[in-house]
Order: structure tokens, then C-alpha cells, then sequence
């Protein structure tokens, strides 16, 4: 689908999606009000924690599966899977798929031990992520600790997130059916594309926001997707439903990316728990960026664009205070909403719950986190 041209006022923002993800619907600032006050909260961690309040048992034996899996053939390969157990986080994508199975058919019981095991595969294949990511971006932080490649060596850091990846794959082919290893490999497929497109686009702010949304689909979307299918798969539920959970997933880790986006310019370090001001520093376009790209003179984009290109730092530093001029802020954290009103859209179908209400709830939260 071509992309769909809108020209604004300076009051105006975007919100509402295409098929292509760019925003179709134009609303005055201050009908950003109007948002449902669900979006507002104050902590992301305790919103995390009432959320998962139905699987509360169930991420506990995934935490001791984990645990078990993240052990090397030698002591000094187990105390680097160990160092790297916790770079996750909140475990988000095994909450989505632990929901997505209680709201899809497992309404109640523990979940089943592939539920379990499946969770594990797609917290390695995260972990994975973050630890390549983070030679990617020369990050000097992650969860508060040092970078693996920091307190190891890019090299032992690599091969780590290798192990993690093999290690996903063998733990999801441990079942009867080849449907999760076909999906996780599709799905680690599209982030490795994703983390390609985005190296490529380094240094290439002629970016446009339609072709930067399809970049981020894969590079984060499409984990959170395959987590939520994974889920409705495995609680036996029927193919529309997976699919709908598919795209639930894959709305919200779009959000989840953008939101990130915001976070790297404006958001606090310490409450981060990661490096930020990596993207601009490092030549990668980014939603705030494009915006404020965007935003400027035609004659003024293209001479800025060219020096970024170029990569000089005085460029850069310029757009930077040009993002606090413009609406580039309230544009990016109104697009990661927007995206997450799409998302609770395709759980209208499914059977009212505390599984599906901590769906919703889980994604309001993802665009209120500090990090």
C-alpha cells in the first residue's frame, strides 16, 4: 500500500494507523486529552505487577526453568549466561504469552508445561537480542549493570547470544509439533532483518515514517507477535484466534520500540536502567528524529539532512535542540498510543476475563515506563 500523505498544522497530531502503520487520523493537540485516562499511570512496574496477577504462579516456574536452562558446559560460560538471566527485565514476552493462553482458552488451571517451556524460548531469544543490540549500539549499560561486551569482550558477547539463540531453538522443538520452532525461527528471522534495515539506515535520515514503522515491526514487533500466537496456539485454540493475538503482539511491541524511541531523547537515565542518547549520537533515524525532520523548511531538512549524512556532530547536535522546538515529543508518545489503542482492538472478540483485562491493561502500561 502506498503511504498516505497528511499535511498538519502545528497544533495537529497523528493517531490511528493504516495497514502500512502510518497514522491516518489527524486530531487537535488538545483532543489528546481525550485519551482514556487507563493510558495514564503513574508506575510502569506496579502496573506490571497487577497485570500479571493471573500467571503469578506460572512466571514463577518459568523463572525456575530459566534458571535450569541457563547452565554451560564450564563454570565461566554459566557465570556469563547467569550475568545475562536478568537483561530482560520484566519478562514482557513471556507475560504476553502466559495471558495470551489464559485469554485465549486456558481459562483456568496452571498453564500446561509446553505454556511454560515456550515462555523460556522466547525470553533466550529476547535476552539474545539485547545482548547483540548492545554491541550494535555501544551501550555502556543495560538493566543497571554493565553490558556483557563490557565486562567480557564483544567477541565472548557474540558467541553468548549465539548459545542463547541455538539453545531457544533446541528448547522449542522439544515438543511433539513443529509449529513453535517454525515460528520462533520466522520471528527471530524478522528481527535479525529488522536489526539489518536499521544498521543500513544509519546515516540515512531521508528515512520516512512509514518504511521506519515496517523497520520496527520486525525489529521488536515481531517477537511480542510471536509470543502472543505461541500462546493462543498453545492453549489449543483456533487458527483467527492466534492470529488476532498475532497482531495484538505485534501492535503493542511496535508501541513498546517507539515509546523507546521517546525514552533514548527524554527519558531519565536513572530510570532507564540502560544507556541512553545512543540513537542520535550514533547517526540512526528514530521516530523523534524523522518528526522533527519533517517539521522543518524543505530547503533547511535537505541541508541538515546532507551534514547528518555526512555524519558530523554539529548536525546532530543542532537536530537535537530542534527536537525540543517542535511537537517531536508529544508526537512520538502519541504514536506509541495510538498503536496501543489498535492493539487492544483485537481483543474485543475474546471472552471478558482478568486475562484479557490484564492484556489491556499490560499494554496502556508499555507506553508509561521509564525504561
Amino acid at each position: 500500500m502506498d503511504s498516505v500523505e497528511v499535511h498538519l498544522r502545528p497544533s495537529q497530531t497523528l493517531v490511528g494507523h493504516s495497514s502500512n502503520g502510518y497514522p491516518t487520523k489527524v486530531i487537535e493537540e488538545d483532543e489528546t486529552r481525550r485519551i482514556p485516562n487507563t493510558l495514564r499511570f503513574d508506575v510502569y512496574r506496579d502496573q506490571l505487577r497487577s497485570a500479571t496477577a493471573p500467571i503469578r504462579e506460572e512466571l514463577r516456574l518459568v523463572e525456575q526453568l530459566l534458571v535450569k536452562e541457563l547452565q554451560g558446559s564450564q563454570s565461566s560460560i554459566t557465570e556469563m549466561l547467569s550475568y545475562v538471566a536478568d537483561l530482560g527485565g520484566k519478562r514482557l514476552r513471556p507475560c504476553l504469552l502466559l495471558l495470551s493462553a489464559k485469554a485465549s482458552g486456558l481459562t483456568s488451571g496452571l498453564a500446561s508445561e509446553e505454556t511454560i517451556r515456550l515462555c523460556a524460548v522466547v525470553e533466550l531469544v529476547h535476552t539474545a537480542t539485547l545482548v547483540h543490540d548492545d554491541i550494535l549500539d555501544s551501550a555502556l549499560v543495560r538493566r543497571h549493570k554493565e553490558t556483557v561486551h563490557r565486562k567480557w569482550t564483544v567477541p565472548a558477547s557474540v558467541l553468548v547470544g549465539d548459545w542463547l539463540f541455538t539453545h531457544a531453538y533446541g528448547l522449542a522443538n522439544k515438543g511433539t509439533s513443529t509449529i513453535p520452532g517454525r515460528w520462533i525461527a520466522d520471528a527471530a528471522k524478522q528481527v535479525c532483518e529488522g536489526e539489518i534495515k536499521q544498521g543500513t539506515s544509519i546515516r540515512h535520515f531521508e528515512l520516512e515514517i512509514p518504511e521506519y514503522i515496517r523497520l520496527l515491526e520486525a525489529k521488536t514487533g515481531a517477537l511480542c507477535a510471536v509470543s502472543c500466537s505461541l500462546g493462543a496456539w498453545s492453549a489449543g485454540t483456533d487458527e483467527a484466534t492466534c492470529h488476532r493475538m498475532q497482531q495484538y503482539g505485534l501492535k503493542l511491541g511496535t508501541a513498546f520500540q517507539v515509546f523507546d524511541d521517546w525514552l533514548d531523547v527524554w527519558g531519565e537515565q536513572d530510570g532507564a536502567g540502560k544507556t541512553l542518547g545512543t540513537d542520535l549520537s550514533s547517526f540512526k533515524p528514530t521516530l523523534p528524529a524523522i518528526r522533527t525532520l519533517n517539521r522543518m523548511p524543505e530547503e533547511s531538512r535537505a541541508t541538515i539532512i546532507k551534514r547528518l549524512n555526512n555524519g558530523e556532530k554539529s548536525a546532530a547536535e543542532e537536530l537535537r535542540l530542534a527536537m525540543d522546538q517542535c511537537d517531536a515529543s508529544a508526537f512520538t508518545k502519541n504514536f506509541a498510543k495510538s498503536l496501543v489503542l489498535d492493539a487492544v482492538q483485537f481483543l474485543d472478540d475474546l471472552p471478558a476475563g482478568p486475562s484479557v483485562a490484564s492484556l489491556r491493561q499490560l499494554a496502556m502500561a508499555v507506553v508509561e515506563r521509564k525504561g
